[in-house]
């Protein structure tokens, strides 16, 4: 090492020219780095979604997901399969092995598994499942919101136009819409007329399909040339289906569709439907590429929406909602300021030990150590994201040390006469084995963060990458540049024994030796005040693998009583809307987005359902450090305030997590097939809330629509020359309209739905008077061959690996209790009930958040153990002793207690976040304990 050390000394024209070099490259470089808020991360999950508009959670269930499990159970690399079985759509959540050698091959097999599935699935579907895999990439960058008080079909025009010139902004791959409708040519039938003239379904529908048609009909041959031959009779516009003829008996004598029904141009029904701050709204959610930077995208696309803004309709706005960007841009104003105050503090303070020049040199390598790792994270592919910032910000103070190390002993060395030459090469030389091997011991105290399973290794491998990077870049400019630059650096050499520091360290000193002469005390006092923080700390401190963050969007997921129509979810939502707004901040409050239709908030995809009575309104905030207001403080205050609404069935206040956190405090699944999973369900819950530390339990199971069965008399069916089809066909037109048939056109596809009219739809009074025509021009009355049953159904039905399972949730007060206690109680509970025993064929499994955190650290003692170990031998390397690393090693808990303390009385759960922290503690730990004994 004191060779390289002298090559950079004689060379201090190449030492100024590579700082210089990488300040340059960097400040070149820094527009051109990918920055994004969280790393590209496959979540190991993948969503199968299927939509059949008009059929029960019972049928979706036996015609679409049973159908579907049953090819996905064969796949191998599949750890978990969820389903839930919802009105109108069925959605399966496939969680993968984590270890997987080859995932794309699975991803295969997972989509021939639905492709073989879908000769058993219902003919009528509209649209193939839809396979889609869960990672960081579904996350849009930004929302453009395109609002105002004006007509419907205005708004899905902008909306349209702007999404198509979003597609064509660098950096974006798609744009999806939300409140958008489709487009939709509602026939609704007259009964009496059909009555009347006896006209069956299935005519009209053969008629519209078979006068619907564009095709081809081959090519003719011209004496010059060859002209296709295209058979046109697909409609024009979509209101030409009224003039589809059914029946002509002769020319002038025919019965066409507005005969017999009115034509309704309009859209579908509202799946879900947006509204921004107060508004209707269509929310376009751009999504970037992998490969492009998350700053540089949302910007462009600031800049395509300021460019067209100007060209709107007169009441119609876009709003920039969501923007992902703002939270790395307050990350990386974080890592400035940090960075400028860590320079300024650093200088300041050095400059009572260390001259003036020296302390600027060791306060400059601190940039030049941020912009270096920069620089190697860009090299190995390593983006600029919260993991990475977060780790450059927890290490800022260990980039320091060695420099201050080297310089401190380097001045020693010139107060005492010896040449500036000789004194930094003696003086970087005579440190470089403790600071080099403080290095290492640091680089394998976050070695282990590799070793962690899931989504969670994913989000954190760059983390332990970085530090590494930054220690590096670290060690090289305190071992090869800082010595060159003090050994050109002129110094006045005073002394000053009067000054302050000089007493400061005296009685220092003098302590020190009191400690000593009484070092067995010492030690004593040191065990016992160690062992009395220990017992604190188990009291007082929590664990929480996630613990809330204050991050800025909280979301309030609305669930009214079974049975609420869209409608009444719509003013109900309006209502909320309002009150929330009076209890914010005004200055801090960005947007209020609500989402009506479902209550989805996994940033990363997950989905929970569909349901119209079912919404979800989000808080969107000003970055922490631009407002006032407190997340978990307006958390609490919102929830307090949802307590005490009437008429919902639920109204949760949660602060939106940006970590992959798939379950929740408790998570019990009870799988049977059979009724007595409601029963078992209950007494858990029953158990679950008693419980002094549960807040809050719950099950998956939602009471929904009663359920007509129809008892159909076969024989008297079939006498009457009908067939069961012809009965479905005939009430899903009654309640809910079928659809027939579409027309593509050059801006969007044109549905067709066959109904009656809204007066007479979703009614038992028309169920019992529906007639049906059958093939002989009949009228045959539905109560005439079948009776109706009325009997209760479930709102969805929830799989887990093919069975039938009610999932008991509940969540807990974490100051009072943690994940791990109160699932061990659930445990107890469950085993004492003897549910094993009394219901055989009823499997209990626990996961939830418990379950992951299980996953995530499974590896975590092993490799920290097997670091331990290595650093143990790194130190006896280093010293060629036993002892004197067992002194280090046994500093290292001590350093803990004012850690313990300080969580302890300021009530902060340990969190992964706080152990790196404390990881990166007993870095700086090992560092001067390693430097100090190594002096001695």
């Amino acid at each position: 090492m004191k060779a390289i050390i002298q090559f950079f000394i004689n060379r201090p024209l190449l030492v100024n020219l590579i700082m210089v070099l990488v300040f340059v490259v960097g400040f070149l470089s820094v527009g051109n780095m990918r920055y994004e808020y969280n790393p590209k991360v496959d979540m190991g999950s993948v969503n199968i979604t299927t939509v059949r508009a008009g059929s029960g959670p019972e049928d979706i269930e036996l015609a679409i997901t049973l159908p579907l499990e049953e090819e996905l159970l064969k796949v191998e690399g599949i750890k978990k399969l969820y389903s839930r079985s919802m009105e109108g759509v069925s959605v399966i959540m496939v969680r993968l092995e984590v270890d997987l050698d080859d995932k794309q091959a699975v991803l295969s097999d997972i989509q021939k598994a639905v492709d073989r599935a879908a000769a058993r699935l219902p003919n009528d579907l509209i649209e193939k499942p839809l396979v889609e895999e869960l990672s960081t990439l579904i996350t849009p960058v930004i929302e453009v919101h395109v609002v105002g008080d004006v007509p419907e079909k205005l708004l899905r025009t902008v909306a349209r136009n702007v999404s198509d010139g979003l597609r064509e902004v660098d950096g974006i791959a798609s744009v999806i819409k939300q409140g958008y409708r489709r487009p939709e040519v509602k026939i609704q039938l007259s009964p009496e007329k059909l009555l009347q003239l006896g006209i069956s379904h299935d005519e009209i529908i053969t008629a519209v399909r078979h006068r619907n048609v564009r095709d081809s009909g081959g090519s003719v041959e011209s004496f010059t040339t060859d002209k296709k031959v295209v058979a046109v009779g697909q409609f024009s516009q979509p209101k030409d289906v009224a003039n589809v003829i059914i029946r002509s008996a002769e020319p002038g004598n025919a019965v066409r569709i507005s005969d017999i029904a009115e034509v309704v141009e309009g859209f579908e029904d509202w799946q879900v439907q947006s509204r921004t701050d107060g508004q209707l709204s269509i929310a376009m959610l751009a999504r970037k590429k992998a490969s492009v930077d998350e700053l540089h995208t949302a910007q462009s696309v600031k800049d395509y929406i300021n460019e067209i803004k100007n060209t709107l309709p007169v009441g119609v706005e876009l709003k920039l909602v969501n923007d992902m960007s703002r939270l790395t841009q307050n990350m990386l104003d974080v890592l400035v300021g940090n960075a400028l105050l860590g320079l300024l503090s650093v200088f300041v303070i050095l400059c009572f030990s260390l001259n003036i020049r020296f302390a600027m040199w060791v306060a400059v390598g601190i940039p030049f150590a941020i912009i270096l790792t920069f620089l190697l994270c860009s090299a190995v592919g390593i983006t600029i994201n919260s993991i990475t910032l977060t780790a450059i910000i927890l290490l800022m103070g260990i980039l320091v040390d060695d420099a201050v190390v080297v310089s401190e002993n380097t001045q020693r060395l010139r107060e005492a006469n010896i040449p500036a030459a000789q004194a930094s090469l003696q003086g970087a030389s005579e440190v470089s084995q403790p600071v080099i091997f403080s290095a290492l011991t640091t680089m394998l105290a976050f070695l282990p963060l590799l070793f962690m399973s899931g989504p969670d290794a994913a989000f954190m491998v760059s983390f332990p990458i970085t530090v590494i990077l930054l220690l590096a870049a670290s060690l090289f400019e305190s071992q090869c540049l800082l010595p060159s630059h003090l050994a050109h650096t002129r110094i006045k050499l005073t002394t000053n024994d009067n000054s302050w520091f000089i007493q400061l360290s005296a009685r220092y000193r003098r302590f020190i030796y009191r400690l000593l002469r009484h070092r067995y005390l010492t030690i004593t006092g040191f065990i016992l005040l160690f062992i009395g923080v220990l017992i604190f700390g188990a009291l007082t401190i929590h664990f929480d693998l996630y613990p809330e963050p204050d991050i800025d969007t909280v979301n309030i997921k609305v669930e009214l009583p079974t049975g609420s129509n869209f409608d009444n979810t719509v003013e109900r939502v309006k209502q909320i809307e309002q009150q929330v707004r009076a209890q914010i901040d005004a200055n801090d409050l960005l947007n209020i987005n609500t989402q009506i239709g479902h209550h989805d908030t996994d940033i990363y995809g997950a989905v929970e359902g569909r349901n119209e009575a079912w919404a979800v309104i989000s808080i969107y905030l000003k970055p922490v450090g631009q407002r006032e207001t407190d997340t978990l403080e307006l958390t609490q205050k919102l929830q307090r305030w949802a307590n005490n609404q009437q008429g919902y069935k639920s109204l949760t206040v949660q602060a939106q997590t940006d970590v992959p956190v798939v379950g929740k405090a408790v998570e019990v699944e009870i799988i049977s097939n059979g009724d007595e999973r409601f029963e078992l369900a209950t007494q858990l819950q029953q158990w679950l809330s008693q419980q002094p530390n549960v807040t809050h339990s719950w099950t998956s199971y939602n009471p929904g629509k009663d359920i007509l069965d129809l008892q159909i008399n076969y024989p008297l069916l079939a006498s009457r020359n009908l067939t069961v089809a012809n009965v479905t066909q005939a009430v899903r037109i009654a309640l809910d309209g079928e659809l027939i048939d579409e027309l593509q056109t050059l801006d969007e596809r044109v549905r067709y739905r066959l109904q009656l009219p809204p007066s007479q739809s979703s009614s038992l009074d028309t169920l019992e008077n529906l007639a049906i025509i059958n093939p002989l021009g009949q009228a045959i009355y539905l109560k005439s061959v079948a009776d109706f049953k009325l009997r209760p159904g479930e709102a969805d039905i929830k799989h887990y690996l093919g069975k039938r399972t009610i999932t008991v949730y509940a969540d807990i007060d974490r100051d009072a209790s943690s994940v791990d206690e109160v699932n061990a109680q659930v445990k107890t509970f469950i085993s004492e009930q003897q549910w094993a025993q009394n219901y055989p064929s009823v499997r209990i499994w626990q996961g939830g958040e418990i379950e992951q955190t299980q996953e995530a650290l499974k590896n975590l003692g092993d490799a920290y153990l097997i670091c331990i170990l290595s650093i143990f031998a790194l130190l006896i390397i280093l010293f060629n002793s036993l002892l004197q690393p067992l002194i280090i090693m046994f500093c290292l808990p001590f350093g803990l207690i004012g850690v313990i303390i300080g969580f302890g009385i300021q009530d902060i759960t340990m969190g992964m976040m706080a152990v790196t922290g404390v990881i990166g503690l007993m870095g700086v730990l090992v560092n001067d304990s390693l430097v100090l004994v190594h002096t001695l």
